[in-house]
């Protein structure tokens, strides 16, 4: 009787399981338990009740004690708090208790609240009006959002494999392995090791794909999470592996190191920036300096991670420094033409939290240009200085506004806890408060008071140069003006797919003066996937380029030295009349037009870059066996006229010498032009030619992605008196050239 009982029992559960499926009502949703890990894990999160998430106190305070606190400790928080609006969230604490219980989490989805590590910087934040300091309740919170994440991660990556990066990982491993660091004192033993379990489960499979190469910014998430792991972990054999990895993302090799590193293999290029497909980038290089200076910093006073770490953020720091022109209104610019993927210069770069320049400066004296003097004042005053009372009257305002305006979007309001979700970018940690360097306080406001030229980009100072930046960039300054020559040898991958991005070829990226700021300047006119051959004209970049007889489109038809994948280049800077010479071919297979265009292999061009004690000097050539038919060859530069919206300001003006008399020039061919003058603010900049040109000026362009400025280019014709605008195609000559000066005028 009883066994016939349950034999029914068991039947109706199967046909009430089969209706509540039928009748379209799922099954709860339970975390994963594949993994023994993954089983200690949600067992441990099966323990906790909500008294365990407590957080009684919201209060942020400003103790009288605290003016007595010392400078340096005050420069600390000032850092964080006297800069508002980017500290970390606090909202993870207003969230009901109860929805970190496993009752709650568990449902008809697994429910859970993002940003653990924001939580945990709270709670190390020890400022002594931080209700949330040491917080036990707060604790359990990031611990079982950091949890849950981890169990989730892996069923999110098989549903969706765009959720399996490197970068992505790099991410959810930092923000677990920065949880555990300020929280795992709560944690049982056998709880604490299976976290590290899972963080090594994910840390194998992070290490099988990084780097790709296709967002390396984000790839450098990676090293911080190394470093941070390297932290938590705390076992010397780890500590090897986790070194290694970060090499071998960097350099391509565990064995290299920043001056032998293998860009093509890793990430970083010795001449001081991380490559996104394989070339240079301006803008998203700030991704990149953001997180491997958090990396150096928490790093920092390891000998295995300082024999690589510091070096790379020196680099990159000279090399955004010696990329910010100063301009005559104060602001800055820089080029971008040669840019993979960005047209905002460096000086705009991306992820500048409010604390990145004072963790660069900590690091390496080529980066104390952050703390932003005003030159033309030189006064004892910084951007990233304050006097103590100055700072401590923006401390206390600040914990004000924490307590009037919480950071707690609406979304943890909500009467439901949040679908859980992968998160693969989670908030910035001002990590300059973590990893304070002790007495940077006192050696940036001694500087300042010697008014030392560190403080200044190297185009502001007294002090010429004249630099070769690895056979990539060759900068030099003499007197009041200087320039920047790209002559990237080597383009890598991904150069001709859908339009990616960089003009370069070897070319003028910038002429300056201290009269008139930058009046020639590349410029990447548009998003990476922008250089495409039927936007040929509005290339924004100083390049030789024209078109063969076979014109029926401008895409059959083109070809132009800024699309050279990989030129031959010769750097001879340390000669009494440094030079730089560029030789590449026209045509496939080098470049990137379509097969055909050209006679394979036999066009080439030739450019020479010399500087003078009175400018630069400049020749390029075309030189051919003649074989094919040109309906037109010019030589172009670009001109930098003025920002747009809030930077627009007055229009550099263009004036071409014919004769003896100076024009005002449009769209139309000049004949017999002896020189060109740009106008810019108190000064001009002339192009004196060699031998007379036949010259003409673009319609305005407007770039159109990040950086929006004005620019209109310089075309000179190459053909002369054979030009064939409007014209049949002739044969190509064996040989075309320009040559001319740009100085400063005097």
């Amino acid at each position: 009787m009883i066994r016939t009982s349950l034999a029914l029992l068991t039947s109706l559960g199967c046909l009430l399981v089969a209706s509540m499926a039928a009748s379209g009502v799922s099954r709860a949703a339970e975390l994963p338990r594949e993994y023994p890990w993954q089983e200690t894990l949600a067992d441990y999160l099966g323990t906790l009740r909500a008294d365990d998430f407590t957080v009684a106190d919201h209060t942020f305070t400003y103790p009288a004690e605290y003016a007595r606190a010392d400078d340096e400790r005050v420069y600390r928080d000032w850092i964080v708090l006297g800069h508002p609006g980017r500290e970390p969230m606090t909202a993870g604490f207003h969230a009901p208790a109860e929805s970190f219980t496993l009752a709650e989490i568990q449902g008809e989805a697994i429910r859970m609240y993002p940003e653990p590590a924001a939580l945990a910087w709270w709670i190390q934040f020890d400022f002594p009006g931080n209700p949330y300091a040491d917080n036990s309740g707060g604790k359990h919170r990031a611990l079982v959002i950091a949890i849950v994440d981890m169990l989730m991660l892996e069923s999110a990556q098989r549903e969706d494999p765009r959720n399996l990066k490197p970068d992505f990982m790099g991410a959810n491993l930092g923000t677990w392995a920065y949880t555990l660091h300020h929280c795992e004192d709560k944690l049982p033993a056998n709880v604490r090791e299976a976290y590290k379990q899972g963080m090594l489960h994910y840390l194998l499979k992070m290490e099988r794909l990084a780097p790709r190469d296709g967002n390396t910014n984000m790839d450098m998430r990676e090293i911080a999470t190394l470093a941070d792991l390297d932290l938590v972990l705390d076992d010397p054999a780890i500590h090897r592996r986790l070194v290694d990895d970060a090499k071998r993302i960097l350099f391509g090799d565990p064995r290299r190191g920043p001056d032998t590193s293998d860009p093509r293999r890793g990430t970083f290029h010795p001449a001081g920036y991380i490559g996104e497909a394989d070339g240079p980038e301006t803008s998203y290089n700030g991704i990149s300096l953001y997180h491997l200076a958090e990396a150096a910093m928490i790093s920092r006073g390891d000998p295995d991670w300082d024999a690589f770490l510091p070096e790379v953020i020196r680099r990159m720091a000279r090399f955004k420094a010696y990329n910010t022109f100063p301009q005559p209104d104060g602001s800055y610019e820089g080029p971008s033409s040669w840019a993979k993927r960005t047209n905002d210069p460096y000086v705009n770069d991306q992820r500048d939290r409010p604390w990145r320049p004072f963790a660069e400066a900590m690091i390496t004296d080529e980066a104390l240009f952050r703390l932003r003097v005003d030159p033309r004042t030189y006064n004892g005053s910084a951007f990233g200085l304050a006097d103590r009372e100055q700072m401590l009257s923006d401390i206390e305002k600040g914990v004000m506004r924490l307590t009037r305006s919480p950071r707690r979007p609406e979304g943890w309001k909500a009467a439901e806890t949040p679908v859980w979700k992968e998160e693969h970018w989670p908030a910035d940690l001002p990590y300059t408060w973590d990893h304070y360097v002790e007495g940077s306080y006192a050696r940036f406001q001694k500087l300042v008071d010697e008014k030392s030229p560190l403080l200044l980009p190297p185009f502001e100072r007294e002090a010429d140069f004249n630099l070769d930046f690895d056979g990539e960039f060759w900068m030099a300054m003499h007197d009041d003006w200087g320039f920047q020559v790209e002559a990237v040898p080597h383009m890598g991958r991904s150069y001709d797919t859908g339009g990616s991005g960089a003009l370069a070829g070897g070319s003028l990226a910038a002429f300056w003066t201290k009269k008139t700021g930058v009046t020639l300047l590349g410029r990447l006119p548009n998003k990476w996937n922008y250089v495409t051959w039927d936007k040929l004209p509005s290339w924004t970049t100083h390049h030789l380029w024209g078109r063969t007889a076979e014109a029926s489109t401008v895409e059959s038809s083109a070809f132009s030295s800024a699309r050279q994948r990989d030129p031959w280049v010769r750097f001879e800077t340390d000669f009494d009349s440094p030079q730089v010479h560029v030789f590449g071919t026209l045509g496939p297979p080098r470049t990137v037009e379509r097969e055909g265009i050209l006679d394979n292999g036999h066009v080439f061009y030739r450019r020479t870059f010399t500087k003078r004690n009175d400018g630069l000097h400049i020749r390029s050539e075309l030189l051919s066996q003649g074989t094919d038919e040109l309906s037109e060859l010019w030589e172009t530069l670009p001109v930098y006229l003025s920002g747009t919206g809030r930077n627009a300001g007055k229009d550099s003006l263009i004036e071409f010498r014919a004769g003896d008399r100076w024009l005002n020039p449009g769209t139309e061919l000049v004949e017999e032009v002896a020189a060109i003058r740009i106008t810019r603010g108190d000064g001009a900049v002339l192009i004196e030619f060699d031998k007379p040109q036949r010259a003409r000026l673009s319609d305005v362009i407007e770039t159109a992605y990040q950086k929006k400025d004005r620019l209109r280019t310089i075309n000179l014709d190459l053909l002369g008196a054979k030009s064939r605008v409007g014209k049949s195609p002739i044969a190509m000559p064996h040989r075309a050239e320009v040559s001319y000066l740009i100085r400063p005028e005097k």
